[in-house]
């Protein structure tokens, strides 16, 4: 096997876009990508913050970050107001954006469920342990 074929960058984005692709096959439908359905998760789980707060808290590049917001947006499925210190704006779900997240939740669950069976429950709970540890380095 050539040192290419091991190449853990191309490996992990050959990986990723192909995670992607099957996940944004659920959500297309509704008229999102898999990464903006994340970033509605993402707001989720941390609640009214500022962009900068939420690129990192999910490592998203800050301008990936805020043309997503921008989309969401648009879309009414997310609203934003400015900081009260700073230039920077707040965002939040609308009762739209909450909706959705919650219709797609279980689809989000079947994506999860089938890379689970793909790769056995060990093997996903720890992939996604060594994913987790690559990130903080």
């Amino acid at each position: 096997m050539d040192d290419f074929s091991r190449c853990m960058v191309s490996n992990t984005r050959m990986a990723a876009r192909a995670i992607t692709r099957r996940y944004d096959a659920y959500v297309r439908p509704f008229g999102i990508t898999s990464t903006q359905y994340s970033v509605l998760g993402l707001i989720v789980a941390s609640g009214e913050r500022n962009v900068s707060e939420l690129a990192e808290r999910r490592g998203f590049e800050r301008t990936t970050l805020t043309r997503n917001l921008d989309r969401l947006e648009k879309m009414g499925l997310i609203a934003s107001r400015p900081a009260e210190h700073g230039n920077g704006r707040i965002c939040s779900l609308t009762p739209k954006g909450r909706a959705l997240v919650d219709e797609l939740l279980p689809l989000w669950r079947k994506a999860q469920a089938e890379i689970r069976a793909e790769l056995g429950a060990d093997g996903f709970e720890d992939t996604l342990m060594k994913l987790q540890r690559l990130a903080t380095i």
